[in-house]
């Protein structure tokens, strides 16, 4: 299935069309810098993934259309990207889900070609048996590449998701099924919650956060090393340390938190190379839009990993920078 773009199926079903020339010019004229997209393997599910992935909010929900959002999607897997991601909280109030409804849109005859993950909040089996069976039906897919335990948190038990009416076993559950190939976990701000369930259960893969931050620097010398040891898939996000906030109206998406001039700031390419120079196997970007992908690509195609006098520079300069990380702004995810 390939969506077709013309100006009256991409202005058709939401308001302000007007006010959108831009972002439907980019659309139709899009094509990608030459290159071929790396992949590594996902640690222990041997599946081969590209280094750049697609996140599921950004341009995947803020895109004002399902048609618009769904040839994005589209344009970016014609790059070489193989690894998406979303989960049930990605939408808005007034449209939720949209995320997974949006990449079910857009997959078709794509979907046995990508590496497909999505996520759960919820803690007890009954939830999230009805959670994954909705993201089945909204994907248009009668099996998930992984299904994630969503955003865990200090106040979190791990040891409640083992017992019969908990999350682990609905996952386990699914898993034996082969309705889900793999069971993972995430986090945005918790290392020792993280740490706990990685040692009592028997997770394939993990998406959390990595930077050249003070505050990240745990992820980074304590958990990597441990996640290897585990030989799990390892997913980066909030590389460019989160969006400031979402802009629906232009081409232009306001960069990462940690993107810019001055103290604390610095350049995107180099924080995704920073990122891909860690032992992982992927990082997870909200693009959000053509030229925030085109970008991507660039430092993707032509990747060389940072030396490590690179890195320890970029280290220092990024020093007094965390008060820019959106996970560290009360509220940020429920976390």
């Amino acid at each position: 299935m390939s969506i077709t773009v013309t100006r009256r199926n991409l202005l058709k079903g939401f308001a302000g069309a007007a006010a959108l020339p831009g972002l439907i010019k980019a659309a139709e004229e899009f094509k990608p810098p030459v290159g071929k997209m790396p992949t590594r393997i996902l640690g222990k599910t041997g599946v081969e993934v590209s280094i750049l992935a697609l996140g599921g909010v950004a341009g995947v929900t803020d895109f004002p259309s399902d048609d618009l959002a769904a040839k994005f999607i589209q344009d970016c897997l014609a790059t070489g990207i193989t690894y998406v991601d979303t989960a049930a909280a990605y939408g808005h109030d007034n449209d939720p889900r949209n995320s997974e409804r949006r990449y079910g849109k857009a997959l078709g005859k794509l979907r046995p070609k990508i590496y497909l993950n999505t996520k759960t909040a919820e803690r007890k089996a009954d939830k999230a048996l009805r959670d994954v069976e909705t993201s089945l039906k909204l994907l248009q897919t009668d099996y998930l590449d992984c299904v994630q335990i969503h955003c865990i948190g200090p106040s979190e038990d791990p040891t409640a998701w083992g017992k019969p009416d908990g999350v682990y076993t609905a996952l386990r559950q699914l898993k034996d099924q082969k309705t889900i190939r793999f069971i993972g976990i995430t986090t945005h701000i918790e290392v020792k919650c993280l740490r706990t369930a990685l040692e009592m259960y028997d997770f394939d893969t993990v998406l959390t956060t990595f930077g050249p931050t003070a505050d990240r620097r745990p992820y980074e010398e304590t958990l990597l090393p441990f996640m290897h040891e585990k030989k799990l898939g390892i997913a980066a996000m909030k590389i460019m340390g989160g969006m400031k906030e979402y802009n629906r109206v232009t081409t232009e998406s306001y960069p990462g938190r940690l993107i810019g001039q001055g103290k604390g700031l610095t350049s995107a390419d180099k924080l995704l190379r920073y990122a891909l120079s860690l032992p992982i196997h992927t990082a997870t970007n909200g693009i959000g839009d053509y030229n925030q992908l085109r970008a991507n690509l660039e430092v993707c195609y032509n990747f060389h990993p940072m030396t490590e006098r690179e890195r320890k520079d970029l280290q220092v300069a990024m020093e007094g920078s965390a008060n820019f990380l959106a996970y560290n702004q009360p509220g940020y995810a429920g976390c």
